[in-house]
């Protein structure tokens, strides 16, 4: 199991600079608590928001878009 490496805010700023400025960011919901680290950050693929913020999947039978995706469970 390897180390974590803590992520501070100016880590985060810094990380998120090298990220397309235009995606919208979303993030997996999650019941616990855990440091992020540089890595956890990831552009993913998934469909078009919900008109209550609710982002699904991507499927074959919806338009999908990329987002800028945070960790969770």
């Amino acid at each position: 199991m390897n180390p974590v490496e803590p992520m501070t805010v100016a880590d985060l700023i810094e990380r998120l600079k090298s990220f397309p400025q235009d995606l919208l960011v979303g993030y997996k919901c999650c019941s616990e608590y855990v440091l992020m680290e540089a890595d956890d950050l990831c552009v993913q693929s998934a469909c078009e928001p919900r008109p209550d913020g609710w982002i699904q999947r991507k499927r074959p039978d919806m338009k999908e878009q990329r987002y800028l995706m945070f960790p969770g469970n």
